[in-house]
């Protein structure tokens, strides 16, 4: 078994005896910190550290924090603290997991056993490891700090913060002056430090803020706590968020207040229960984050909501807005890591972002044409056709290119063409005897595999708009095949001077070379497509192509075609074939001069994917 697999089996063996340890001592002494308690209190906090032993058996960390969180607020014992750090811990809310094992180890150290000693030790020496601290600082001081939304105390702080490593927003508030934001990034063990140059309000309006009942709540203004309602304050001019916050889960969720400038704005908020929490990390951190219609700040906000279903959108300039329906329950605490996509189309990444790469497609599609332009289309022209299929077939391969900038690339095209064209038609044979096919099946057929140099240019990025020139040449292969009985009337004269006629019908199929070719082409291209990612696209478009097929004329396999360059066929001898009982001898047969091409124009509608590296 790998190292790795044994370490998280012993740690997942370890967290259930635990837990189930942990139930047997339910009734553990009480730290120095611990406050006075009846009977009912305690009875009613082993309650609930027991159902958060269920919880936490079950996997459901968050309930389980909550109800060892309970234990220990009406009487906290070492067991109930243990719990509620290994919840956090699970929960991966290491700073705070790391204070709760502080505070284990200060109010019970004395009284843990040597086995849970170490084990507290061991957390605390790990968890250290896996944060960062924050010292924020403000000029002028006593301004209220604001961390992912919540609030942690005023400038300047006795000790740095304790934050969980990465994204992070701050805020820092003070009346009277304009909010100061920032966003950052904090590694393990890393300390950072942030200074706010507070700046005194120029222009501002005041907000009152009222419950609806009359309540005494707490106010938070962007996140701030800043009084008590009623409360009247100045803000800065603009759009601001606002909610209450009182005892237990009391509350109401973010308003937005409006503040005009020597205006007053009144808010009367009703007081609800607000028993469920929800956590938005988006990326990129700049980002605008509202809920239920109401923006409640730039980067990472964690607040408390109802419970129920609530509407989240994530926005920021330069990428697709992400809105989603999210449902919570009582007591949970919800993330949502929200990753936004970029906008390709937006012109700040074509401007600023671009990078010259390679790209690879694959593509397919139908290849149809109206003729090959050659002797069977002349003869079409002429006399009709019984029957036609125009050309048709396929044109397949990948086209690698460098895109020079966000618009040009440059491309190389590696393929393969086919096309296939069947005519029935009058054809007539000239010979000892002329005659003629009234059904005479002709097919030409052109494959081979092609390459092709192109310059394209793309408009948009999110939906793709591309145009692009051709190129290039085919190393083809003709096959050429004919077929028909042939009608004529053979004479002769007889003995005694008199002419004798025979009216013969003899099927005709005479091989025919396939010869190779070069057939050179160029023509323009149009496509539209959909990015579905960053480096990934697919598209459908249309070229139309000028085929430069060189005259090709048609000839025999036998050495005698290929020397008069046409095509022939010995008819075979047919005794009895005049009433006087002679043979009638047909002779050679000769079909005329045929070209198979010449310059035709092919339309090719086709379906692609691009991987963009």
């Amino acid at each position: 078994m790998p190292p790795l697999m044994i370490r998280r089996l012993a740690a997942l063996v370890c967290l259930a005896l635990s837990l189930t340890l942990a139930a047997g001592r339910a009734n553990a002494d009480t730290g120095p910190d611990a406050p006075p308690a009846n009977g009912d209190a305690r009875q009613e906090a082993r309650q609930r550290f027991l159902r958060g032993i269920e919880l936490a058996q079950n996997g459901q960390w968050d309930a389980a924090l909550a109800e060892f969180s309970a234990s220990v607020e009406l009487f906290p014992t070492s067991v109930a603290l243990k719990n509620a750090a290994i919840a956090l811990r699970q929960l991966h809310r290491n700073a705070e997991a790391l204070e709760t094992y502080e505070r284990l180890q200060s109010s019970f150290g004395d009284k843990l056993d040597a086995q849970d000693q170490k084990l507290v030790a061991d957390a605390v020496r790990q968890l250290r490891q896996s944060v960062g601290s924050l010292t924020v600082t403000s000029t002028p001081a006593g301004a209220t700090i604001v961390v992912d939304g919540l609030e942690r105390g005023l400038t300047p702080r006795p000790a740095p913060l304790r934050l969980d490593a990465g994204r992070h927003t701050v805020r820092v508030f003070l009346q009277g002056y304009e909010p100061f934001e920032a966003q950052l990034l904090l590694a393990s063990g890393q300390n950072k430090s942030v200074d706010a140059k507070l700046v005194a309000l120029a222009r501002s309006g005041t907000l009152r803020v009222e419950e609806a009942a009359g309540a005494k709540l707490s106010v938070l203004v962007d996140g701030a706590v800043v009084g008590e309602t009623p409360w009247n304050g100045r803000l800065s001019v603009g759009v601001h968020s606002v909610a209450l916050r009182g005892e237990g889960d009391m509350g109401a969720p973010p308003s937005s207040a409006e503040i005009q400038p020597n205006q007053t704005t009144t808010l009367r908020l009703s007081a609800t229960r607000l028993d469920a929490t929800v956590r938005v990390d988006p990326t990129p951190t700049s980002a605008r984050v509202d809920v239920d219609g109401v923006t409640v700040g730039n980067g990472v906000w964690e607040g408390k909501l109802r419970s129920g279903k609530h509407q989240v959108e994530v926005t920021a300039e330069g990428f697709l807005a992400w809105r989603r329906e999210v449902s919570v329950r009582s007591g949970q605490r919800d993330v949502l890591r929200v990753a936004l996509e970029r906008d390709l189309s937006n012109p700040m990444w074509r401007e600023s972002f671009f990078e010259p790469h390679l790209y690879l497609e694959a593509l397919g599609g139908p290849a149809l044409a109206r003729s090959f332009a050659g002797g069977a289309d002349a003869a079409c022209s002429d006399a009709g056709c019984s029957d036609r299929s125009r050309p048709f077939g396929f044109l397949v391969g990948a086209r690698g290119g460098y895109q020079l900038t966000s618009g040009l690339g440059l491309e190389l095209f590696l393929g393969y063409l086919s096309l296939s064209e069947s005519v029935t038609r009058q054809k007539s044979a000239s010979g000892d005897f002329p005659s003629t096919a009234t059904a005479f099946e002709d097919t030409t057929k052109l494959r081979g595999p092609a390459a092709a140099l192109s310059a394209s240019y793309q408009f948009f990025e999110r939906t793709p708009l591309l145009f692009r020139v051709w190129l290039g040449a085919a190393r083809a292969k003709a096959d050429f095949s004919g077929s028909g009985t042939f009608r004529g009337r053979a004479t002769t004269v007889a003995t005694g001077g008199q002419t004798l006629t025979y009216d013969f019908a003899e099927p005709v199929d005479i091989p025919e070379q396939s010869p190779s070719l070069w057939v050179p082409f160029t023509g323009p291209e149009v496509r539209i497509g959909y990015r579905v990612s960053k480096r990934f696209a697919v598209d459908a478009g249309v070229a139309m192509f000028v085929m430069f097929a060189p005259t090709t004329a048609r000839v025999g396999t036998s050495d005698r075609d290929r020397a008069k360059n046409e095509r022939s066929q010995q008819l075979p001898d047919v005794p009895n074939a005049f009433s006087d009982g002679s043979t009638a001898r047909l002779g050679l047969l000769r079909l005329g001069p045929d070209d198979g091409f010449g310059t035709f124009l092919t339309v090719v509608p086709s379906v692609a994917a691009r991987l963009d590296f």
